[in-house]
């Protein structure tokens, strides 16, 4: 071979370092392995939280895992330790209402005895306890029937026509029945009463005629 055909073959040499091509080809599979680690690592995250994620509104109450389930279920457990303190508080023995009712009767309320001894002792006084009794008695009654037909007016259908209005006369009439009797008892006259109830009004109403105010803030002895 002549000197210029070896020096071309020498040119045409390629210095190929395989240690390094070994290094880097490991470094590369290293990085896609990782790489891949990474994807798959992400992938199973992924599905851990699609199973994890509700579907539906009830699968959300129902997941206790949630901080709204968790916080709803605190509230819950105050509201009812809250109510079990207020039913403890205002509670009520029955049994023990009844002895304290008994203990604050009077006793010619609850006694027969005492009762026919208090009526004596009124009727010594001077007092018509059986004929006050009887207007005491009666004023309500009747007055309780005025009532149930205004009542029946207001919230019933009951028509507003003469045959009501005649009723209402005539249970008036009942209380006035009753009224008089009141009167036999404390020995006065309708204009009596009348007058005194005209005195009351005209003191009350400094103006002569209806003020809330003098209404709701009366003076001492005003009953």
């Amino acid at each position: 071979m002549t000197d210029s055909a070896n020096k071309r073959s020498r040119d045409n040499d390629v210095n190929v370092n395989f240690e390094g091509s070994d290094a880097a080809s490991a470094a590369a599979e290293k990085l896609s392995n990782t790489a891949q680690d990474i994807k798959d690592g992400m992938q199973d995250k992924l599905e851990d939280m699609q199973e994890d994620t509700p579907k539906t509104p009830e699968d959300f109450i129902n997941k206790k895992g949630f901080n709204a389930w968790v916080t709803a279920e605190k509230i819950k457990e105050k509201e009812a330790e809250k109510n079990k303190k207020k039913e403890e508080r205002f509670r009520v023995d029955l049994d023990k209402y009844l002895h304290f009712a008994d203990d604050t009767c009077s006793k010619p309320s609850k006694d027969q005895v005492a009762y026919i001894e208090r009526l004596r002792q009124l009727h010594e006084d001077g007092c018509n306890i059986a004929r006050l009794d009887t207007a005491a008695a009666g004023l309500t009654a009747e007055s309780g029937e005025f009532a149930e037909i205004v009542k029946k007016l207001k919230f019933q259908g009951k028509p507003w026509n003469d045959a009501n209005k005649e009723h209402l006369i005539k249970e008036l009439g009942d209380i006035l029945w009753y009224a008089a009797q009141a009167c036999h008892a404390l020995e006065v006259t309708f204009d009596h009463v009348l007058y005194v109830n005209s005195l009351k009004l005209a003191a009350r109403y400094s103006e002569g005629s209806f003020s809330i105010e003098e209404s709701e803030n009366r003076v001492e002895g005003d009953i």
